[in-house]
């Protein structure tokens, strides 16, 4: 408890309200109790926030949970977790999760294998970059698992997985096209052969994996660079200068704020199913991209601009998604008890606020 109130001093305060939000709202913290907890791509957005809802909880309700974090250098644990990079219960370790040496590590009972870019920018520089940790790090992180007789394993997947989809409404059986031979697929197809592997594992050998197939995430301490519009339109409305588009901004997404999906985590690691994967995002807070833009910008005083198609500002190394709309049915994972709270309006503004307060 003692740790907590230091960290509180230097955490981002709307972070920290949500941290305490998910401690006071998850229901199944036992499961955690002296448990050791592996997490890859520790310093990425959505790990970050498991990371310290974990050591949050572990000191308001004495779980005495050890978490050993995966990190590629030093700096990638950045702002997010340096407020509780001392604290006793954690231990940051450095490398890439397709090549670290797991075998040097003592058992871990939960493993949470996050590790992978998500930005769109990142599949045209480094595709194998991209592919490696979904693929290779995947395999070799179940195998560990599998010796060390874990507890549970989490893979974060991605929506992507379901290609172009002609359906409305899909659920976790509905697939649609997608080609593997463009190199956008990088993120996709890897994201496709970790759930296989994670299966396969589930099937074979009796390793209890569960697999998130994650949407549109947003919330603090979001990389305003990454290159996705809805970080570009938070970045804009910032700044106070325009929000442009290079479309006309009709495709739709459905957007899931990042405390939600943090307890949709813990939700997971507690009762997902083994060998089966679950759609986590927001339904409810579907919006096109141009009145997503007009969200934002009214969001922020004064008022910013939302200019209409510009193709001169299309990113070279950007490659767009070709999926219209992407809506998921998420009846699956809210059977294990789970459902999203944060609408759209509050959720940007919180996270508008985050930047603005620290």
């Amino acid at each position: 408890m003692m740790f907590s109130s230091q960290a509180q001093r230097t955490e981002n305060p709307i972070v920290w309200a949500d941290l305490e939000q998910i401690v006071a709202e998850h229901s199944h913290w036992d499961f955690y109790r002296n448990q050791t907890v592996l997490i890859t791509g520790a310093g990425g957005l959505l790990a970050s926030y498991l990371v310290r809802a974990l050591l949050r909880a572990s000191d308001c309700l004495d779980l005495n949970v050890r978490l050993t974090c995966l990190l590629r250098s030093p700096p990638s644990a950045g702002s997010r977790l340096q407020p509780w990079v001392h604290h006793p219960n954690l231990r940051l370790i450095y490398g890439s999760a397709e090549s670290y040496s797991y075998s040097l590590l003592e058992p871990q009972d939960i493993l949470v294998h996050a590790a992978s870019s998500a930005s769109p920018k990142t599949y045209s520089r480094d595709p194998v970059g991209v592919l490696l940790p979904n693929s290779v790090g995947t395999a070799l992180l179940c195998e560990q698992a599998r010796k060390w007789r874990s507890r549970r394993f989490l893979f974060f997947s991605t929506g992507e997985v379901y290609g172009v989809n002609s359906k409305d409404q899909f659920d976790e059986l509905d697939f649609g096209y997608l080609d593997p031979n463009t190199v956008r697929s990088c993120y996709a197809e890897s994201k496709r052969m970790g759930e296989t592997t994670c299966l396969a594992y589930s099937h074979q050998h009796g390793l209890s994996t569960s697999c998130a197939r994650i949407f549109h995430t947003y919330g603090p301490q979001m990389d305003l660079e990454d290159g996705r519009v809805f970080a570009d339109f938070v970045r804009d409305a910032l700044k106070g200068q325009s929000i442009a588009l290079a479309s006309a901004g009709t495709t739709r997404r459905c957007f899931c704020y990042l405390g939600d999906a943090t307890a949709a985590f813990l939700t997971l690691l507690v009762s997902g199913s083994s060998g089966e994967a679950y759609n986590l995002a927001n339904p409810d807070a579907e919006i096109s991209i141009i009145n997503l833009a007009h969200l934002i910008s009214g969001l922020v005083e004064p008022r910013v601009l939302v200019c209409l198609t510009d193709p001169s500002i299309a990113k070279p190394d950007y490659m767009a998604s070709p999926v219209p709309r992407s809506l998921p049915s998420i009846a699956k994972l809210q059977a294990l008890g789970w459902r999203p709270t944060m609408n759209l309006e509050s959720g940007f503004r919180r996270t508008l606020l985050s930047y603005q307060v620290f």
